[in-house]
């Protein structure tokens, strides 16, 4: 249920005044889509009834535009997801991030996500598209992947793993290390390379739990070890802890950010969207991983988790 709405300030009167009165029925719109949808408001840091008096005050006192004061607002938040798009920026957002439906990855270093941490990759390693993959003289193959916003992932995943099955690997390990996450359309494609059925739930304060399945036909049944860190947010985690819950993977390396908020744009009547943390992904039954991460099977220093994988999964 949406919290109580205070009292809107009253826009003032004179020339100022109709420019206000033009701007309060988007800033109300904007302000609502929080109050409604946002998945958590006892987490933000600041009260969401708070920030409709502050900034609607913001708006009737000062000369800032209404998109400034909106993007501050979404700011105000603090979770690193919701923001703000005046419908300036809209089509460069879409670029970057994909079309619906997404989970974005915001406030994540571009270098962290992808830097490979000082490890042992392949020799041969080379690229189908965005994703690395080469094989190490024992067999294993690997598949590196540094985001799911970039177009072609998920195919570039699904022919990486049958090239290498192909060339008689034995075992894949899935690098995500430095991973921020990406499109919740792109986690669910990689997932059905090695999978199938519905891995996910997003929990909502406004609907019944979402349940979401892995997208296509498996591509493989090779053992699969996943290499996580620290840097590994949003829709990585989502990938890397569903393929643990559902036993189709060992985890190696260190636990993960535990930043899955399900983020979903709306648009707005001038062309603006709001980008919301609607949720939280969750495995399809058991607690989220947000604020706690996907905790792995084999806790190692990330710029070593890929020989231990290797040798985990060759039973070394």
């Amino acid at each position: 249920m949406a919290s109580a709405q205070p009292a809107a300030p009253a826009a003032p009167a004179g020339p100022a005044g109709a420019v206000v009165a033009a701007d309060w029925p988007r800033f109300e719109v904007a302000w609502r889509l929080i109050d409604e949808r946002y998945w958590d408001l006892s987490l933000s840091e600041i009260d969401w009834r708070d920030a409709r008096v502050l900034y609607g005050e913001r708006l009737v006192a000062s000369d800032d535009a209404l998109d400034e004061i909106l993007e501050a607002m979404y700011e105000a938040i603090g979770d690193d997801h919701t923001r703000y798009v005046p419908a300036a920026r809209v089509i460069e957002e879409r670029e970057r991030f994909g079309d619906l439906p997404c989970i974005g990855y915001f406030g994540v270093s571009q270098a962290a996500a992808t830097a490979r941490a000082a490890d042992d990759v392949p020799s041969d390693t080379r690229r189908i598209g965005p994703v690395l993959l080469g094989s190490w003289d024992d067999g294993v193959g690997y598949v590196g992947i540094s985001d799911l916003v970039q177009a072609g992932v998920a195919e570039g995943v699904r022919r990486a793993v049958a090239e290498l099955e192909r060339g008689g690997a034995s075992a894949l390990v899935l690098d995500l290390r430095g991973n921020p996450g990406g499109r919740l359309v792109t986690m669910m494609q990689v997932a059905g390379v090695f999978t199938r059925g519905f891995l996910w739930r997003a929990l909502t304060r406004w609907s019944l739990p979402l349940p979401y399945p892995a997208l296509g036909t498996p591509a493989t049944e090779l053992p699969l070890a996943v290499l996580v860190d620290g840097a590994v947010n949003s829709a990585a985690e989502g990938l890397a802890g569903a393929l643990q819950t559902q036993g189709r993977a060992v985890i190696v390396g260190a636990t993960t950010a535990g930043n899955v908020e399900a983020v979903l744009p709306f648009c707005l009547r001038d062309g603006a969207q709001a980008w919301i943390a609607t949720g939280v992904l969750a495995p399809l039954n058991g607690p989220t991983w947000e604020g706690r991460g996907v905790t792995p099977d084999v806790p190692v220093d990330p710029a070593t988790a890929a020989s231990v994988a290797r040798a985990t999964l060759l039973g070394r």
